[in-house]
């Protein structure tokens, strides 16, 4: 034991170099290709994905009809590039994305990446990643959390309701002695999702049996299809139907929010929020000054504060989270921090925050009539 002791400790040093060599390889490459999207290339984002493994995770154990398989394999091959851009498609053109935080082991990894959106909105992905032979880090699949779905999955569903056979809508539901009516039934309303006919889809959902109805399946369909037809009365539908259903579930928090924070359940709306922030595992400005925006108008001004300063200080350049600051600041009448989060939001995100601009907005009232506020409106 004494002449192997040595030996021992060679094998776990090497060992450990190994580990955080790989690591860091995943911090650093993962990191280059993001910054890849935010200037607007897609190349190292593509070229890190095997189309072969990527296709068979498509496919999967799908009962796909023959001819749709052949007709996207032979689009696949050619138009691969444009199979991938287009799931970054809610950033509208412009990538605005952030890496929260990469972990791994030996040769796999996870990885969570905001994407900033228009109007104050955001998007996650958490992305498979691996470590290739040569060291290379390899983007095996993700999950879109505003999607409420894994992305090959998305494709691959997408598949089998273009040519939906009795077979492959079996395979889709979670029971089994489906009845023939309701198989029927069931089909109908997928081939309606398919060609995005509302009206017929809720017809049909309306009849559909119970059991049908809570499929997790129809439940992000019919959001997803709401939310593409522009459909806002469709839209708080599915939401209800999705919050009766799943309301635990933390892929659908984001869309959630959607029906819990207009219809003021701003419990449902933390809760379900602190959910899919724990499922991250890392920290985020955007979460921060959301929860600290819905803990406000659920009226708890202490917690919103300390929400917005935890934003601040993980994102300091995070307009969000000023915005958030600002107004849980003017709450606990803080009107020196308040002033200092107005000036931050003139200066670095072009606002014009005088007196006139907030008058409209009765929550700034106290703002207006504070000593802190008149001086600084005056040195402006």
């Amino acid at each position: 034991m004494i002449i192997a002791a040595p030996i021992w400790a060679d094998d776990f040093a090497a060992a450990e170099k190994l580990e955080m060599e790989r690591q860091e390889a995943f911090r650093t490459e993962f990191a280059l290709i993001v910054e890849s999207l935010n200037l607007g290339s897609f190349e190292l984002f593509v070229a890190a994905i095997d189309p072969s493994d990527f296709l068979q995770r498509i496919y999967g154990l799908r009962l796909i009809d023959l001819n749709v398989k052949k007709s996207f394999n032979e689009r696949a091959q050619s138009q691969f590039h444009s199979l991938v851009r287009d799931a970054f498609r809610d950033s509208k053109g412009e990538i605005k994305a952030k890496v929260l935080g990469i972990e791994s082991r030996g040769d796999r990894g996870r990885a969570i990446v905001r994407f900033d959106l228009p109007n104050f909105q955001f998007s996650y992905h958490e992305y498979d990643l691996a470590l290739d032979e040569d060291g290379r880090v390899v983007i095996i699949d993700w999950i879109d959390y505003l999607q409420g779905e894994r992305y090959t999955d998305a494709i691959g569903t997408s598949l089998v309701m273009a040519a939906p056979s009795e077979a492959a809508v079996r395979k889709l539901i979670d029971f089994k002695n489906v009845k023939q009516a309701d198989l029927f039934q069931f089909t109908e309303l997928l081939k309606a999702a398919r060609d995005r006919r509302t009206e017929k889809y809720v017809e049909i959902l309306s009849g559909l049996n119970p059991e049908l109805q809570r499929q997790s399946l129809v439940v992000l369909l019919t959001v997803q299809l709401s939310k593409n037809a522009n459909n806002r009365r469709f839209l708080r539908i599915g939401l209800m139907q999705m919050d009766e259903h799943a309301p635990e579930e933390p892929l659908f928090s984001l869309m959630l929010l959607d029906y819990y924070v207009p219809s003021q359940r701003y419990d449902k709306a933390i809760a379900a929020l602190q959910r899919t922030y724990a499922k991250f595992g890392f920290d985020d400005a955007a979460m921060e000054a959301r929860l600290s925006a819905i803990t406000l108008a659920q009226g708890n001004a202490a917690d919103a504060n300390a929400f917005a300063e935890r934003a601040i200080l993980m994102e300091p350049q995070l307009e969000l989270a000023w915005w958030s600051a600002l107004r849980a600041r003017v709450a606990v009448a803080d009107f020196a921090a308040a002033v200092e989060a107005l000036q931050r939001l003139e200066d670095e995100h072009g606002h014009k925050l005088g007196a006139e601009q907030l008058k409209g907005d009765k929550s700034f009232a106290a703002l207006l009539a504070a000593d802190e506020f008149k001086a600084w409106a005056a040195a402006r």
